[in-house]
């Protein structure tokens, strides 16, 4: 027997067995604690929740081969709605046996021999997709991991700090004054003149390197100041190879970007990718479905039904073009 779980334990409504009138009551253990899976193909993709004690399932099959369980940009959140119909559907099974994965990752699961009961979505309705991205919540957080706190970095201004100007906040910024010298590189440089006795300030102007776009002083932008970048370039490898870092033109052992005598310029308009490691969670809920047991024609009518959540970490590129 399923157990009854409900969002805010409201019940669904039923309907009554063509056959002979009996009230049909079948409940669904699923909620946002549910761990679901998903597998894609080129066009379609499968949620799943498997159960066992007893053995279940229940899966959302929809015609959407990109699904990932995330997203690139800064977005904290996005919603996918899809209509329930005979493309979209909803899935569940009571099973004699336990599943695994295999069962839906290799093709879409057929109505085996081990399925008791299964109840199929009728068209109405809608799935909602919620992905949201996990951040850190405590003041000590440093989600891009620059080495500066979310905090001194304005995650919770409005809007958001970004120094650079160029569509990321700075806590979801690793270079924040896009000059291609990483922040953290540019917080851990040696025999440097401090600002505020914290990060390396060279040119002492009270702008410590790491928000600095011109880092000396000498009037060249430190992007600038990478004469080296364009030495590999060629038509099939257009991307210059971006490190200040590496150029000394009088060879006195400090950067050109550090060292004001050092002013040679080459125009440098290609930024360094900015990629985060990121978890999203994905929360699957139905809304105002029917289902229809295969076998006896008994519909159950659910004002909503969550299915459960997945979560994946990867690691994503949040860079935005300069204007």
């Amino acid at each position: 027997m399923k157990k009854v779980l409900w969002f805010g334990i409201v019940l669904i409504s039923l309907f009554s067995s063509c056959d002979d009138g009996d009230l049909i009551v079948t409940n669904f253990d699923f909620d946002e604690d549910t761990s679901l899976q998903f597998c894609s193909t080129e066009t379609e993709t499968v949620i799943f929740a498997i159960e066992t004690d007893p053995n279940e399932t229940i899966f959302f099959k929809f015609n959407n081969g990109s699904f990932e369980g995330s997203f690139e940009g800064i977005a904290l959140d996005t919603t996918v709605s899809y209509n329930v119909n005979d493309d979209n559907q909803i899935i569940y099974r009571s099973l004699s046996g336990s599943i695994t994965a295999n069962y839906f990752c290799n093709t879409i699961p057929p109505t085996q021999s081990n399925v008791n009961e299964e109840y199929i979505s009728t068209n109405g309705g809608t799935v909602k997709i919620i992905t949201t991205v996990k951040l850190p919540g405590d003041d000590d957080a440093d989600t891009d991991g620059d080495g500066v706190s979310d905090l001194l970095e304005g995650r919770y201004e409005t809007p958001p700090t970004d120094t650079d100007e160029d569509g990321i906040p700075d806590y979801l910024d690793k270079d924040d004054d896009n000059d291609n010298v990483l922040t953290q590189v540019e917080n851990n440089l040696s025999n440097q003149p401090m600002f505020e006795d914290t990060y390396p300030d060279t040119d002492e102007d009270g702008i410590p390197n790491y928000l600095d776009e011109d880092d000396d002083g000498d009037g060249v932008l430190t992007r600038n100041e990478d004469l080296n970048a364009a030495d590999n370039v060629t038509a099939e490898n257009p991307d210059f190879e971006l490190n200040p870092s590496d150029d000394d033109t009088n060879q006195n052992g400090i950067p050109n970007y550090l060292d004001e005598e050092d002013t040679s310029s080459l125009e440098v308009n290609q930024f360094k990718a900015n990629e985060l490691s990121r978890t999203f969670t994905t929360l699957v809920i139905a809304e105002n479905i029917s289902l229809r047991n295969t076998s006896n024609d008994e519909v159950i009518t659910l004002e909503t039904l969550i299915l459960g959540k997945l979560q994946v970490t990867k690691t994503v590129s949040v860079t935005a073009p300069i204007e």
